[in-house]
């Protein structure tokens, strides 16, 4: 089960770490590549990896609507993602440099 998760992962050429919306965009890349409407490989080749494509994708999203997450206040803190300003803010802090201004 974990080496079919890896592979289909892989084959979508997603990293170790993806967000839903990151899987859903290599999905669509690769799958508007290897169409056979769009493919300009042998159709039977284009066929072959289209199948593979979404057979990968429904792998990785079953493990994705599988997996836990926890909710727990601890974990949320420690998983926290900064928004683009406050990542900036923690990164430069109040350098003039970096365009901050008081």
């Amino acid at each position: 089960m974990i080496e079919s998760i890896y592979e289909a992962a892989q084959l979508l050429g997603i990293g170790d770490n993806s967000t839903l919306i990151e899987i859903n965009q290599k999905y669509k890349t690769l799958l508007f590549e290897w169409h056979p409407d769009h493919c300009k490989e042998d159709p039977e080749e284009c066929n072959a990896m289209t199948e593979r494509i979404v057979q990968a994708y429904k792998i990785v999203m079953s493990y994705c609507y599988n997996y836990s997450f926890s909710f727990k206040k601890e974990d949320l803190e420690k998983n926290k993602q900064l928004d683009p300003e406050e990542f900036w803010h923690k990164r430069f802090g109040h350098d003039a440099l970096w365009g901050y201004k008081e």
